[in-house]
């Protein structure tokens, strides 16, 4: 055992294939939505939590990163629709402060729920694309 060891040492032995870097257990939100949503930090806990159902999920045939896309896209919407139901419920209070926040959260959230904003981050993609995920470890 000592010799082999050794022998990994001298030059001219083939070096053994590097071992792969540890990935996060949690797959990492798009960088324009977590920068969109950080004075939500609730929100972001829930597309994080969202993300992680896709990355533990059972294999099917359809790409992870196509199946993260969805979860986003409709974690967005929930954001929205609640966003403007919190809008109606304001207006009906007739609370002028509660309004305006209604109001600035609903222009956020509709602004998040673009999906230019945040398809071309690199980092998330990389993530979902790689063959190798936390699942199958």
């Amino acid at each position: 055992m000592v010799t082999t060891y050794i022998r990994r040492l001298l030059p001219g032995y083939p070096r053994a294939p590097a071992l792969p870097q540890k990935r996060s257990t949690l797959p990492p939100i798009p960088r324009s939505l977590r920068t969109q949503l950080k004075d939500y930090p609730e929100h972001i806990e829930r597309l994080q939590l969202a993300l992680h159902g896709v990355s533990v999920a059972r294999t099917t045939r359809r790409p992870r990163i196509e199946m993260a896309v969805w979860a986003i896209d409709d974690r967005l919407s929930r954001f929205l629709a609640e966003a403007q139901h919190e809008l109606d419920a304001a207006r009906c209070s007739g609370d002028p402060e509660r309004l305006a926040r209604a109001q600035k959260d609903e222009a956020v959230m509709f602004e998040v729920n673009r999906k230019n904003a945040w398809m071309g981050d690199e980092v998330f993609a990389a993530w979902f694309r790689a063959e190798v995920g936390p699942s199958k470890r």
